[in-house]
């Protein structure tokens, strides 16, 4: 009887014990003002909440014992209180203030500062918001129709096909640069820190013979004033940004250095975008390119498919690169991150050429930790440059493999912005890597890295079905070359070291290029397939311009050109039908005038179709347009060709081309 009645008030006290409360207000120090959506976090617990409109927040039901309390705004530094007793029945008030942030972070939406927790797999929730990547490539046939731009699909177990692992598409930002421009603007709300990268000058650095010169050493100058210095990448390339400098000059003065070849001269800031500079010497034949090959893991606990992958594919990668011809000498080398809280924010693996020191220590690797969805990646970018011992003769790639967005709220001086600065003088490539469950401010942070250090950005799915993998073949089919949505992860770390070693190669490696294919059906009359043929050329040509453009720009359709006079009336026919598709879509604003032809014959352009920097030029002044699209047709393997090109007024370059392909029953 009494033990009985000992068990009741046993179980009676347990039920009258709810535990302790948290409450309290979240405000800025600098103006005393409530903070609204701050997260408030008990850390390595799943206790926590998001503030009011008051800055007001409280937890209940909190278990007794002593927490470390995290106080979490995009706009402001994390705060961390440590030693917050909770006790059973008892109530904690806290009124605690917090810093702005230093430096040039953008404010953030508070509408979009409530942190979500990270999920353990098998489920992880879709981002709100689909992020516009570029449409994929269906598996099977090379060619998909019209699809929606679809973004990555959350993680899930159901339709994980087992013997495939992670597929992978991508997006070349510096490739499609004004549909990146028109991105970067769309979605602001989300950028953290800037890269302005709105204006692009590309310097492409060749030996005598026309050979991609890699670590050529580029110096951009005001005057006597150093702006930056750095070196080129593999492929010979070095851009220049003149809005991230702190002057503003109208001419810049480059230096380029090559072993003991040196060329200098001047680049006008609003003058062409692209400067090909041949050093008068030849790139020495290396018998082993040098490669350094860094791995920028996240190992959060919702990581482990990415880290397994990995580790079962190493060999896979290394082989595959090894039995190159070019023989590359590979060092491999991981960066490690977590948070703060967890049990290490950073660790370092060196750089090794014995893959099996390597292989140990990958296979050591574990995701865990993690709870809140932001993690450090900062920290790890700045381990990577400043860590790493990286070889200052080699082609230098990292991969950096997240799920998460970062945190930009612990007031780190060196910032994602400007690691993406230090890489590119470096000449170190970042290639980015979102999983499901990656949210648009994290894509949006990754994408940017990528673009300014000359990387891809690559979307991870797991197997399901979505927008991109149905459709039927219709009228307009798009064949892309090296854009693929159909290869696991380790087959695009493979397939962009490839390219990046390529360029060093005696016989670098070939890509087709992108082409749009158009075929006479029944459902549709000709006028219609034309019409989505040439909008979809022209939107191709826009998205690929290597200089901003916008839907107000002048522009003029030049009549198609063509070798002889026996496609003459094919010609004016698709001149008349690709007009009519841009005007249609307004995707620019047309000059059109009356005597375009009478005056595009007189200066020699109508059957040549030679559009030299000259008679561009004076071609667009004439008609008042800034920029040009000049087509020229031919007949080849039973259909109509159509090279289109888009050209700069001001400078008579030309800014980006596609290539069209054409039933013959599509033509008169």
């Amino acid at each position: 009887m009494f033990k009985a009645f000992s068990l009741l008030l046993l179980l009676s006290g347990l039920a009258l014990a709810s535990g302790g409360t948290l409450s309290g207000t979240v405000y800025s120090k600098s103006d005393g003002s409530a903070v609204q959506g701050a997260q408030v976090k008990l850390a390595k617990t799943a206790y926590q909440t998001v503030t009011d409109a008051d800055g007001s927040f409280e937890i209940r039901d909190i278990l007794p014992g002593r927490y470390t309390l995290l106080i979490t705004h995009i706009d402001f530094i994390q705060l961390i209180k440590k030693d917050v007793e909770i006790e059973d029945g008892a109530l904690v008030k806290l009124r605690l203030g917090l810093d702005s942030h230093p430096g040039d972070v953008d404010r953030f939406m508070s509408a979009h500062a409530q942190v979500k927790s990270k999920k353990h797999r098998p489920t992880i929730s879709k981002p709100k918001e689909k992020m516009p990547v570029p449409p994929p490539i269906k598996s099977g046939p090379d060619t998909y129709e019209f699809f929606s731009k679809k973004s990555k699909a959350a993680k899930s177990k159901e339709g994980l096909p087992s013997s495939s692992g992670l597929r992978a598409g991508y997006a070349d930002d510096n490739q499609q640069f004004n549909y990146f421009l028109d991105f970067l603007e769309k979605y602001k709300q989300y950028r953290r820190y800037d890269l302005p990268v709105s204006e692009r000058i590309r310097l492409r650095i060749t030996d005598r013979s026309e050979k991609a010169l890699a670590n050529a050493r580029v110096e951009i100058w005001d005057g006597k004033t150093l702006l930056e210095q750095g070196k080129s990448y593999a492929d010979g390339s070095y851009f220049i940004f003149p809005k991230t400098y702190s002057a503003h000059p109208e001419q810049f003065r480059v230096r380029v250095s090559y072993l003991n070849s040196q060329k200098e001269w001047p680049v006008l800031r609003n003058g062409a975008r692209l400067h090909t500079v041949k050093m008068d010497v030849l790139r020495p034949k290396l018998k082993q390119i040098p490669l350094d090959l860094l791995f920028i893991l996240d190992t959060t606990g919702s990581m482990g498919e990415e880290i397994e992958r990995l580790k079962s594919t190493i060999e896979l990668i290394n082989l595959n690169l090894s039995s190159l011809n070019i023989h590359p000498q590979i060092r491999y080398g991981m960066v490690l991150y977590r948070d703060r809280e967890d049990d290490y924010d950073t660790k370092i693996i060196p750089f090794t050429s014995d893959l099996n020191v390597f292989r140990k220590a990958l296979n050591q690797v574990s995701a865990d930790g993690g709870g809140d969805t932001p993690e450090d990646l900062q920290a790890a970018l700045e381990a990577a440059l400043h860590k790493m011992k990286w070889n200052s003769e080699a082609i230098r790639l990292a991969y950096i493999i997240t799920d998460a967005s970062l945190h930009t709220d612990y007031g780190q001086t060196f910032t994602y912005a400007r690691a993406a600065r230090e890489a590119k003088t470096k000449g170190i490539k970042f290639f980015t890597v979102g999983t499901g469950g990656l949210d648009i401010a994290g894509e949006y942070v990754l994408r940017q890295v990528a673009q300014f250090t000359y990387g891809k950005y690559i979307f991870l799915t797991y197997g399901e079905k979505g927008e991109s993998a149905g459709g039927t073949i219709g009228s307009v089919s798009h064949h892309t070359g090296s854009n693929f949505n159909a290869e696991n992860l380790e087959a695009v770390i493979i397939r962009f070291t490839k390219q990046e070693l390529g360029w060093q190669s005696e016989t670098p490696l070939q890509t087709e290029t992108s082409y749009f294919e158009a075929d006479k059906i029944d459902d549709e009359s000709k006028q219609q397939t034309l019409d989505k043929l040439f909008t979809q050329a022209t939107q191709e040509l826009i998205n690929f311009s290597a200089l901003k453009i916008n839907a107000k720009m002048p522009a003029a359709i030049l009549p198609f050109s063509v070798r002889s006079n026996s496609m003459a009336n094919n010609a004016e026919y698709f001149t008349q039908e690709f007009v009519l598709a841009v005007r249609k879509q307004k995707l620019l604003r047309l000059v059109e005038r009356q005597d375009l032809q009478r005056i595009t014959e007189e200066i020699g352009l109508r059957l040549s179709g030679l559009t030299d920097e000259q008679n561009v030029s004076q071609l667009g002044q004439l008609i008042g347009a800034d920029l040009l699209i000049s087509g020229r047709l031919y007949f080849n393997d039973g259909r109509y060709e159509i090279f289109l090109k888009l050209l700069r007024v001001e400078t008579g370059e030309v800014l980006s081309v596609t290539r069209v392909r054409l039933d013959t029953k599509l033509g008169l």
